[in-house]
Formats: structure tokens, sequence, C-alpha cells
């Protein structure tokens, strides 16, 4: 197959979709497809087509994209692809405006479209989620197939009255490297602790950082990285020096190759997500490294963190539950190295080899 994936974030930004969409191409052209990229414009990667143009935009404590192709880009592009041979299309969270809306009305070819984001909950008018919702059900009544990341967003297009309701479609990702990162953790003193993302709003890391007051005064040996770029990067800093919190560094977002060195070195990776996850690829990559995760109890991490995965989950915006996750993981390193074979092993049924396959049927029956 010949297959455009269009995404509606630079994909040089760190971000779960731009994981997806670079793991799943590469995977499929392993397999003897043809992919295309579309993205807005970024750092240079290979094998992306870069198009239009973008400014920033904050929405419900997180930032993304705001797109726009001129009709002579539209033209050019749409052209090149249906030169390519260019079959069916994988629209991306195509309510973030508005270059998929673009290229999927000009290339009019079977699309499947996957919604990765969980809405916020409806309480009292909100014109953004109004116009999210429409957006959604405008697609799902005119693309070959929708899905969604998990039982999370799922629920949320039920209770809308979705007709067809969408299909549950874990995102991609080569967890190979992560793998390749592990390490030995050889001192048994030390217990350190990683959060890595975007510094927002949406993040929950002021939830971290008061957990972390606990966290300290229990273990004297503990340390906690932050490393990630964002808007809350100075409030955090001032934070950290305001409650003279102890053994935290700050630290800025990782080159994408490095990554998985800077998790694997940690005993657990947190991940306090006030809302919004529809899914949880951070918590798996970390896994894949041989990494705890403890996370807010949010739908989309709670469909990754199953099984025995569901004692690490804490109630949302609750910092002294995190706490004592974290400082009960310390103190039974039994546990910690329980906990830590079983992670390594559930992340495995989420990589690309077996997630891959079910993408290519889903394409397959776009086209008929």
């Amino acid at each position: 197959m010949k297959i455009v994936e269009v995404s509606p974030y630079a994909i040089g930004r760190p971000g779960g979709v731009q994981t997806h969409i670079r793991d799943l191409r590469a995977w499929l052209i392993e397999q003897g497809h043809e992919v295309r990229v579309l993205a807005p414009p970024g750092p240079p990667i290979e094998g992306v087509t870069q198009i239009g143009r973008c400014r920033t935009a904050s929405v419900h404590g997180t930032s993304f994209e705001l797109t726009h192709a001129t009709r002579a880009e539209l033209r050019s592009c749409v052209a090149e692809l249906q030169t390519w041979g260019a079959e069916v299309v994988h629209l991306h969270t195509p309510w973030v405006p508005m270059l998929g809306w673009q290229v999927w009305r000009r290339l009019n070819l079977p699309t499947v479209a996957t919604f990765h984001a969980t809405l916020p909950e409806d309480n009292g008018p909100d014109p953004v989620s109004w116009f999210l919702r429409r957006v959604a059900g405008y697609f799902n009544k005119r693309v070959s197939a929708v899905v969604v990341p998990s039982d999370g967003p799922r629920a949320q297009w039920i209770a809308a009255g979705a007709n067809p309701v969408p299909g549950i479609m874990p995102p991609t990702i080569n967890l190979s490297r992560w793998r390749g990162a592990r390490i030995e953790k050889a001192d048994e003193t030390a217990f350190n602790v990683i959060c890595l993302g975007r510094l927002e709003e949406r993040k929950g890391l002021f939830v971290l950082l008061e957990a972390w007051k606990q966290v300290s005064a229990s273990l004297p040996h503990a340390h906690l990285t932050i490393a990630g770029n964002g808007s809350l990067e100075q409030a955090i800093r001032q934070r950290i020096e305001s409650d003279a919190l102890p053994r935290v560094s700050l630290l800025s977002a990782p080159p994408h190759e490095a990554a998985p060195a800077l998790v694997a070195g940690a005993d657990a990776f947190v991940a306090a997500a006030l809302g919004g996850e529809s899914f949880g690829l951070v918590l798996i990559e970390a896994m894949a490294a041989g990494v705890v995760p403890v996370a807010s109890d949010n739908a989309g991490f709670a469909s990754v963190l199953t099984g025995p995965g569901a004692d690490l989950l804490f109630p949302v915006g609750d910092a002294g539950a995190l706490a004592s996750r974290l400082v009960a993981l310390a103190q039974d390193r039994a546990r910690l190295v329980r906990m830590r074979n079983w992670a390594m092993h559930h992340a495995d049924q989420f990589d690309v080899t077996r997630i891959g396959p079910d993408y290519v049927r889903l394409f397959q029956s776009a086209l008929g």
C-alpha cells in the first residue's frame, strides 16, 4: 500500500502522536509498504514533507500548533501525492485546525482517522470542547474508520451518541531502543525518580513537587529528575527554590536518541497528568527500559497499568497518595524488583511488532 500519514504537530517536537507516526512509518516500510508523512514545519526530519505555516496555541493546559497551508502549497502537495499513487490517508487528531482537514478534503481518498486525545470533562459551557465534539462527529460520518487509543476516549464518544462507535487501536511504538537502554540497578540505597515530558499545566508537575516534600523527608537518598521544556519551566524552578526541595534536578528535554538512557537510570517514572490522557506511551517506554511507572489514575494511564500495575496508580491530583506510592516502592526492594520484571514483560504487548499488523488490516479494510 501507499499510505499518507498526516500529523497535526511538528514531527520533531516530543509527543506521543509523533512517536506513533515515526515508529509506525518505519515498521510499515520494513513490511514493504510505502509511506509519506505530512506535517507542519519544524526541525528537518527524514521522510517528512513539511507544509504550511503554524503558530502555537494553548487550550485546556496543553500546547499545540494551529496550522494552515496556502492553496498553492496544497495544490503542489496533493499533485505530488497523486502522481506518487497515494491510496489511503491516516489522519491523526484531525480536529486540530486545520492542515489535516485541508489535505484530506483535497486528496479525497479512503481515510482512517485516529483521535488521540481525551476531551476535558463537560463541566459547563465550553466553546472549545463544543467545537472539538462537532469536528469529531463531522469526521466520524465521512471517513472509512475512526479509532481511539483506549476505553477512556471511546466512552466519551459513546456518551456523545457517536454512530458508528470508534474502535480501539493502541498507538504503536518501537521499543527496541528502550529495551536496549536497560541497566542493572546495583545501588540499593539510592532511589532515583524521573519525570520526562512537556512542562505544562496538564502534566501535574506541581502535584509531583508537592509529593516530593514527603518523599525527600522519608527517603534521604532519593533524587528527582524532571526533564522537559515548556511554559512552566520558570515557575517550576521557582517552586523548587522557594520550597527548598532537596535533591531535585531540572533538565531540558533530552534529544530523541538520548531519552532512553536518561529514563533507564531511574528506579521509578512519575506521570502525574491531571487529565486529557487517552493512553500512556510514556509509561510503556519507561517499562520497556526497566523502570517502574507511578501514574495518576486517569482513563488513559489506567488502560496501560492493568493487572498488578493498577497498584501503581494514584488518584489524580493527590500528592499524598503519590508520595505514599513512591516511598512504599523504595522501602520494599523485593516488590520494586517484582514490579520492574512485570513492567518489562507487560510493555512487550504494545510494541509495534504486535500492534502494527492491526493497522495494516485497518488500512486494507478502508481500501475495500
